[in-house]
């Protein structure tokens, strides 16, 4: 159970800092080999562009989870709480049918690149595995965006800061930090 309560918590984050890292690994490497070995590889330049499109179908669940999703806060921050409430679940509603539709089509695509048989140019990695960021991010997505959903409607009389509260507490508590570290140098 606490596995699952962690990879609830921290699964897309811990995908993206791998990624990143394996990203950063293999440039250092193809660094080192051309300018030190005088000797460049083929692959990393590929490897490196599917690692960071799979990073962005990461990000997408990623920011879900996080609650940090581009929206016009200052627009709903007008409405009166129960309004702003029902906006935005019906919001997330919205955005969680799109995430499925996606999902729905990216298999298609992944199955049809599968059945072409299209490989990569300096891997010879199959299409179908790097398009399958896709399936895998739009799916994290939509699972995500259902959580928000759920805990939104479960909370769903909870008070609910506005944009401009939420600010000011985040500048204060950046301001307490600020204020302990000058204390801490002192």
């Amino acid at each position: 159970m606490r596995v699952l309560k962690w990879l609830d918590r921290h699964f897309e984050e811990t995908v993206l800092i791998l990624l990143l890292v394996i990203i950063s690994c293999v440039m250092f490497l193809q660094v080192i080999m051309r300018y030190i070995f005088n000797d460049s590889m083929t692959w990393p330049e590929e490897f490196c562009r599917y690692c960071y499109v799979w990073t962005a179908f990461f990000s997408l669940a990623y920011t879900v989870r996080q609650g940090n999703m581009l929206r016009v806060a200052v627009v709903m921050d007008l409405l009166p709480q129960t309004a702003r409430k029902v906006v935005f679940i019906l919001v997330n509603v919205v955005c969680l049918i799109v995430f499925a539709v996606f999902f729905g089509h990216s298999i298609g695509v992944v199955q049809s690149i599968h059945k072409m048989g299209q490989t990569s140019t300096a891997m010879g990695w199959s299409m179908a595995m790097v398009y399958m960021c896709t399936v895998i991010g739009f799916g994290l997505a939509a699972v995500r965006m259902a959580q928000s959903i759920y805990h939104q409607i479960r909370n769903f009389n909870e008070i609910q800061r506005s944009t401009l509260e939420t600010t000011r507490l985040e500048a204060k508590a950046e301001v307490e930090m600020a204020e302990a570290d000058l204390k801490h140098n002192e």
